[in-house]
């Protein structure tokens, strides 16, 4: 397990603020109405809070320290290719500074934010289910 004192308060915020991307982005990418939405934002939430009860101890810590209720913002299009965009950046710098497990740990833990999210409402739909492939595609590099 990689300590968090391994990085830098920059690239700590970076690994921080990725999860929130990737939840709100599953969260945008199909209209599921208010309800349907609603359901989506509180399956993010608790994707994010239950991180803490994870067996990797790196992934544990920064979802001790992942900000709550915080908005990340932008519509569809833009949330998912900033999600998209960065999830390769934060996986090589876990890979640069922490171990496979913490590799393997980190992207499965941005897998399941977003299976989560896309599963709560209705089930996981096409557009869902396109931004999971290419968040699979994103993390393996």
């Amino acid at each position: 397990m990689t300590d968090q004192s391994a990085f830098s308060e920059d690239e700590l915020n970076q690994l921080l603020h990725l999860p929130r991307q990737v939840a709100w982005a599953a969260v945008l990418a199909e209209d599921d109405g208010v309800i349907g939405t609603a359901k989506e934002l509180y399956a993010g939430g608790k994707a994010l809070v239950e991180a803490e009860q994870r067996d990797n101890d790196l992934v544990k810590a920064l979802a001790a320290r992942t900000p709550k209720g915080e908005a990340v913002g932008s519509a569809r299009d833009e949330a998912v290719a900033d999600a998209l965009a960065s999830a390769p950046a934060a996986i090589a710098l876990v890979r640069g500074k922490g171990t496979e497990d913490d590799v393997h740990a980190y992207g499965q833990w941005l897998m399941d934010i977003a299976v989560e999210v896309s599963n709560s409402s209705r089930g996981v739909s096409g557009a869902e289910q396109e931004f999971i492939d290419q968040l699979a595609e994103a993390i393996k590099g």
